[in-house]
């Protein structure tokens, strides 16, 4: 399996994105791999193991010792117990963005410490109403719209189906009055159809085969989809069995 490659082990795949100042993609590696923590489980140090830099990408883990209580009824008394357990995520540094894959709470915690290691400002990629109107009229199939109204608390969220149309007095999602929430649908990728939903934080998961084999250039395309006006470049150097009809 190559750097730049990810295999679906279930039947998803969900990541979040960062963005960082990266000059050079191995003086970056050298930095963190020297100033940031490393993750020690003797000492519950969170911080990075396994990484590797090549073909111009950062790959590696990032983990942390997580606490959960675990409940015993014994001898008609009901007592509680503390364990740890490991939680990691992956990391995918590109000179574009940062990919993350996993848990949750290492995935807070490495925003953190990459901003120390580097010593630049670590951002979390979220996506506005702009984005999510581009990637509404971008897919085939619509499955769901979730709107938020935060000034008007008697309806919080509204769950929609289908294309919004515009129209010149009256929209369905007024702008000034409106927040999409999340968008769920079928979108055409240059590895076939596949359904997507994307939530205005920036998570972002993929529905797919079991074993399907992703690439970074796939990735990059999934973004450029929400966030490109001009939509997504072709990808020239596909995965095996990947599709070139890419409607963008």
């Amino acid at each position: 399996m190559l750097i730049d490659e990810i295999e679906v082990q279930g039947t998803s795949l969900s990541f979040k994105c960062l963005s960082l100042k990266i000059d050079d993609i191995k003086t970056t590696f050298d930095t963190i791999m020297q100033k940031g923590d490393i993750f020690d489980i003797e000492a519950e140090t969170p911080g990075f193991h396994d990484c590797d830099c090549d073909n111009g990408l950062i790959r590696g883990f990032y983990s942390n010792l997580a606490s959960f209580n675990v409940e015993f009824f014994k001898d008609g008394i009901t007592t509680k117990e503390q364990f740890k357990r490991i939680e990691s995520c992956e990391f995918i540094i590109t000179p574009e963005r940062i990919y993350l894959f996993g848990k949750q709470g290492p995935q807070k915690l490495i925003e953190m410490a990459l901003s120390a290691a580097t010593g630049e400002h670590v951002e979390r990629v979220e996506f506005d109403n702009e984005s999510m109107n581009l990637l509404h009229g971008r897919m085939t199939v619509i499955k769901s719209i979730v709107v938020e109204n935060p000034k008007d608390k008697a309806i919080r969220k509204a769950r929609l189906t289908g294309h919004m149309e515009d129209y010149e007095t009256y929209n369905i999602v007024e702008p000034h009055n409106h927040e999409i929430n999340s968008i769920s649908g079928v979108v055409e990728t240059p590895l076939g159809a596949m359904n997507l939903t994307v939530d205005k934080k920036g998570k972002v998961r993929l529905n797919v085969k079991r074993g399907l084999i992703i690439n970074i250039a796939n990735l990059n395309w999934i973004i450029d989809l929400i966030t490109s006006e001009a939509g997504p470049a072709p990808i020239t150097a596909l995965a095996p069995g990947a599709s070139e009809n890419a409607p963008f």
